[in-house]
């Protein structure tokens, strides 16, 4: 069977790339370049519950494209960044970093600015076909802030931010009729050094995982029932080999963390600061309710990562993941069998900026 997966590129020019993997010839293949406004390249991006539309973080902007088919994308409309008044302007280094689609109406998309300025989340309503239509709210963090992801809960009550920049985990609560935010409360990470990056949350709503970009680790937390505020149970995880940071200090930094579509098993990732060192994949065994049984393994990436170094597991299917890599360009399909990591097929793609994280479409 073959599917189709979407990626985009950190830097200009805009461009929105479908590969297409064929699971039983076990080939990826560029079957579609879209070009989209030459400076809104999409260095995040995600789709709607629909699979109608996709969202991008698209450096001064939130972008919507509606999609047709895997090869028929067009671009609807663009935002810039919002909250301070300093976030949009071509002087500052502000630029859109994170975005995040609801899955329940109102559908609402909360973005992320980043860099200076970025002191505020943006929120967007969408239209009946869901495309971005309107800021609808900027709610306020920190003037330091610098969030770099954000999940839901299960019921998509409460929303967890990792902000890198002010080394705090945020919990804010979502109004259920308008999908606007207000604040809950922030902890801070464990240690100065942390500097959380990513978060992700089991089915369970019972445990937050938190990646930790400088520390470079997996730390785990449970959601307090009665605040809904992350507790960290003082568990963490290697995200880059003991001894190594102690050979190369401040080489690495630690990039995203997904579950499986089962929930049986974690990945996360790092990267390097250096062409001459490898980023890393580790992978974990999580039981039913969401606590970490086991690390199963630790391994290189094929290069440093570059900006990128995301992994995407399939989200039907716990066999299949994506990695993709900017500092060289390209993708690569990995199978997840018996607890072994597996490189299935590899895709250069030498266009500027590739290639930021994969979606899967199909």
């Amino acid at each position: 069977m073959r599917h189709h997966l979407m990626i985009g590129t950190w830097t200009p020019p805009g461009a929105i790339f479908t590969v297409e993997f064929d699971d039983e010839a076990l080939t990826l293949k560029l079957i579609k370049r879209t070009t989209i406004p030459h400076d809104q390249p999409i260095s995040w991006m995600t789709f709607d519950h629909a699979k109608k539309n996709i969202y991008g973080a698209s450096m001064k902007t939130f972008s919507s494209y509606t999609i047709t088919s895997p090869t028929e994308i067009a671009h609807y409309a663009s935002h810039p960044v919002a909250g301070h008044a300093q976030a949009a302007s071509p002087q500052t280094n502000t630029r859109a970093i994170f975005l995040l689609a609801a899955k329940s109406p109102p559908y609402n998309v909360y973005g992320n600015p980043f860099y200076d300025y970025a002191g505020f989340g943006n929120v967007f309503s969408v239209n009946e076909f869901g495309g971005l239509e309107t800021n609808v709210q900027n709610y306020e963090y920190l003037p330091n802030t610098g969030i770099h992801g954000m999940v839901f809960d299960p019921t998509e009550s409460y929303l967890y931010s990792a902000d890198l920049r002010a080394n705090k985990i945020w919990t804010h609560k979502k109004d259920s009729s308008t999908g606007q935010l207000t604040l809950v409360g922030s902890v801070e990470a464990p240690l100065p050094t942390d500097h959380p990056r990513w978060v992700e949350m089991h089915s369970s709503g019972k445990y937050l995982y938190v990646l930790m970009e400088a520390g470079n680790r997996l730390a785990v937390y449970v959601i307090d029932e009665l605040s809904h505020l992350p507790v960290f149970t003082h568990m963490t995880y290697p995200l880059v080999p003991p001894g190594m940071e102690s050979f190369y200090p401040k080489m690495y930094r630690s990039d995203v963390v997904f579950l499986s579509q089962s929930g049986k098993y974690l990945f996360a990732t790092a990267r390097s600061n250096s062409p001459s060192l490898t980023g890393y994949i580790a992978a974990f065994s999580v039981n039913a309710v969401g606590a970490i049984e086991r690390q199963i393994c630790l391994n290189p990436t094929p290069t440093s990562g570059g900006h990128s170094n995301a992994v995407s597991p399939c989200p039907w299917s716990d066999e299949w993941l994506t990695l993709t890599d900017d500092e060289k360009g390209f993708v690569e399909m990995y199978r997840w069998n018996e607890e072994f990591l597996g490189r299935v097929a590899h895709l250069d793609i030498k266009e500027p900026g590739f290639g930021m994280n994969a979606i899967w479409y199909d």
